[in-house]
């Protein structure tokens, strides 16, 4: 450490330290430091007695409660103010510096042996850390002088000298200004003084009035409270009486009027559940009855659609078409024949040169035909013949397969001969009615496709399409016809 290491805080010129302060000694550096912060502590301890009500608005203390916890504890806490870390600081230092006093002492003994060129003053002997803690603690005295006063320190001896003529001069002139106020005051007792007198036995009158009409006032007050107690008493035995009055009420007439109450309330409450009950129950019917409505039993008996994989058409889940097991297909033909006799009976419609035989699975259409014979008498008569067309086969291998399948290819044209039939007996009724795939039956058509069972895939599609002609001839039926016939 240097000499020229403190300036003087006025004039920034360096200073050379007083050699009391280098050979001050650990404890009394300690002892100067450590009255700061005893005063610093009585000042705490003066604030914890004052009562925080005196000094602190209402709002803020009632909002400081509110939100003030002594039980949490503060996520980070705040440093204390430089002055106090600089003291902690320092406090520590010395303190390792008197412990280790007199190791330094003993230290110097030996290095004084050795080197007997060293003979510094001051500080110079000390090792590198025991003279930063010096330097950490006269800085500390400086700040502590410095905040004690109005003068920062270090000051240098030329500063200190302005600084106290300056005072002086202060003085003095507050001396003169208090000499002028004294004498002042001295002028305004002098010429007031006969007018205090006076005014002292004025207001002293003043009191004594005062202190008569406020005792005729509590006499009168007096009166006025016993007057009241009487009052309260009275009030009182009527609230009495009153209490009883209601409780006598409570335990007889109330009591009727609330079973009687609670009874009604019960069985009016009972009516109104059956009431919902006999809401709802009425609301679901009404819906049952909404959809018994909408609904075409019709299409539920004969329910056409196609299969899974839109390829073959079904009546009552029957698949009808090519490579289509002949169990299944015979079972098939013999729902179409019931629901042509459905329809048939539905329009009112007698079949010309047909009628359909319903036997399930083996069912049969009778075609009746007239042939021209020759009697013995060598004329000719009209003979009306009947031949039975089976509308099912079997899958049985014999030499005259080729030739069930064509019977069963005739059946197939006389079938879709009925339902031609029945699409006139339905122009007849309305003009504009067309069904989606036009019938040929003279060719053994359907919307292009033949209805013949050899046809191989065409039988398929035909299939499909005379399924469709009968699910529209169905619904036709269903809803612009009666239902008296069937």
């Amino acid at each position: 450490m240097t000499d020229d290491k403190f300036n003087c805080k006025k004039c920034e010129s360096p200073l050379k330290l007083d050699e009391s302060f280098y050979k001050a000694t650990n404890a009394q550096l300690n002892l100067l430091m450590n009255r700061s912060s005893n005063a610093s502590n009585d000042s705490k301890e003066l604030i914890r007695d004052l009562n925080p009500n005196e000094y602190i608005p209402e709002d803020r203390l009632e909002l400081f409660n509110e939100i003030y916890d002594p039980k949490l504890r503060p996520i980070h806490n705040l440093l204390e103010s430089e002055d106090e870390d600089e003291e902690v600081e320092g406090s520590e230092n010395s303190t390792f510096v008197v412990l280790s006093e007199e190791a330094s002492i003993l230290k110097n003994e030996d290095t004084s042996r050795n080197t007997s060129e060293q003979s510094s003053p001051g500080y110079e002997n000390e090792d590198l850390f025991q003279r930063s803690a010096r330097l950490k603690a006269l800085n500390r005295i400086f700040v502590i002088l410095s905040n004690n006063q109005d003068i920062e320190h270090p000051l240098s001896a030329e500063c200190a000298e302005l600084l106290i003529e300056n005072y002086k001069l202060k003085f003095d002139q507050s001396q003169k200004e208090k000499d002028q106020y004294l004498s002042f005051l001295k002028k305004l007792k002098d010429r007031e003084g006969v007018v205090e007198n006076d005014g002292l036995d004025l207001k002293l009158k003043e009191s004594v009035d005062e202190c008569k009409r406020l005792s005729l006032v509590e006499e009168e007050k007096l009166k006025e409270l016993k007057q009241l107690e009487v009052t309260s008493i009275d009030l009182k035995s009527q609230l009495t009486n009153y209490q009883q009055e209601l409780a006598d009420l409570k335990e007889n007439e109330l009591t009727d009027i609330l079973k009687l109450k609670n009874k009604l309330q019960l069985e009016l409450q009972r009516k109104y559940s059956k009431l919902e009950q006999s809401k709802s129950s009425y609301k679901v019917h009404l819906n049952h009855l909404d959809k018994l409505r909408n609904l075409n039993i019709y299409n539920k008996i004969f329910q056409i659609s196609c299969d899974q994989d839109n390829k073959y058409a079904t009546i009552n889940g029957f698949r009808l078409g090519y490579k289509v097991i002949w169990p299944e297909v015979n079972a098939a033909l013999g729902q179409i024949v019931l629901l042509l006799i459905f329809i048939i009976k539905r329009l009112s419609l007698k079949l010309k040169d047909y009628q359909l035989i319903p036997m399930g699975s083996q069912s049969q259409i009778a075609k009746f035909s007239i042939v021209h014979q020759e009697g013995e008498d060598a004329t000719t008569r009209r003979v009306k013949t009947k031949t039975i067309l089976n509308l099912y086969t079997s899958n049985e291998f014999s030499l005259g397969k080729l030739f069930n399948f064509n019977k069963l290819d005739v059946s197939m044209i006389a079938l879709l001969e009925i339902v031609e039939q029945i699409e006139l007996k339905l122009r007849t009724i309305d003009d504009e009615m067309e069904l989606p795939y036009k019938i040929v039956a003279s060719n053994g058509a359907i919307g292009g496709k033949s209805i013949r069972v050899t046809s191989n895939s065409e039988w398929t599609h035909s299939c499909k399409f005379l399924l469709t002609n009968l699910s529209w001839i169905l619904s036709y039926t269903s809803v612009h016809t009666s239902s008296n016939g069937i």
